[in-house]
């Protein structure tokens, strides 16, 4: 293969990805922009409930794993 033929075979590469992800985003379109709408009316929710004081704390405590065997990197390696 001489030099030519590899450079002609990385622009053809990355033409491909470029067009894959222009084509990705076209396709998901529709789902970025129900999932923005849906944020910002979250945002808004939040914001009434948090000026009208209706908002509550809630701690979530994950016993899945033993805390007595959580790696300390305080020691000199």
């Amino acid at each position: 293969m001489n030099g030519l033929l590899i450079i002609y075979m990385i622009g053809a590469l990355a033409i491909g990805f470029l067009a894959g992800i222009i084509v990705e985003l076209i396709i998901d379109s529709d789902t970025i922009t129900q999932l923005r709408k849906q944020n910002d009316r979250l945002r808004l929710e939040k914001a009434y409930l948090m000026k009208h004081g209706q908002t509550e704390t809630i701690e979530i405590v994950d016993k899945t794993f033993d805390l007595d065997n959580i790696p300390t990197f305080d020691q000199d390696w």
